[in-house]
């Protein structure tokens, strides 16, 4: 079982990265929610258990998002892919609400604050799941579908509020990171300021970002 479902994660992993189409990326990211839902609580004991109905309540929280901004994106915008979002450019007025929604699920899925409680809970998963999944793997696709989405938001004040939001996350959980004596949980803080100084940068949208 265990073997079984980090590979069935891996792939959604590689499903999230290679699909162009917003339905089958948010088929991916849930995939993802409920692989890590098992792996987290695999221990079978209530720590596990607990920790694992918080990620998965978190997490299907971010995927109800996503699901609100994609139907947003096609009764607005007549948006279904990627690639059109991208080639559509800054959005405005009431067209950024969708955006904002997958940022969200973006915030969700990456453990930013305030939702970082899942990805430390997480940790009492065995150590495979940890280093690989919740550290190395799960968090990075919040952070994809922000950079993805980064044409949207350039020069907005939606782009203007990530630069400030990540700036904040990564000086906040840095600054933890370095006070904690347990290295999973060195590992969780300094991962969500590594997370945040990436979304600062794609908010920022600059050359030197």
């Amino acid at each position: 079982l265990f073997y079984s479902v980090i590979c069935i994660f891996l792939s959604a992993m590689n499903g999230i990265i290679f699909s162009d189409s917003l339905s089958w990326i948010y088929f991916f990211w849930e995939v993802t929610t409920i692989c890590s839902f098992i792996l987290i609580s695999y221990n079978n004991n209530k720590e596990a258990f607990d920790s694992g109905f918080r990620a998965l309540t978190i997490n299907l929280l971010g995927g109800i998002c996503f699901l609100v901004g994609i139907i947003m994106f096609k009764n607005l915008m007549g948006i279904n892919t990627l690639t059109q979002i991208i080639k559509c450019g800054p959005v405005s007025g009431i067209f950024i609400l969708p955006v904002f929604m997958l940022c969200i699920a973006s915030f969700t899925k990456s453990a930013q604050l305030p939702f970082q409680s899942w990805l430390l809970g997480a940790m009492v998963a065995p150590t495979p799941v940890s280093a690989l999944l919740h550290s190395s793997t799960m968090v990075k696709a919040g952070v994809y579908l922000i950079i993805k989405l980064s044409p949207a938001y350039s020069g907005t004040w939606l782009g203007n509020t990530l630069a400030i939001y990540g700036g904040l996350s990564f000086v906040i959980c840095s600054a933890i990171a370095i006070s904690q004596r347990n290295a999973k949980r060195v590992l969780a803080y300094s991962t969500i300021a590594d997370l945040g100084l990436i979304i600062s940068s794609a908010g920022m949208g600059t050359s030197i970002s």
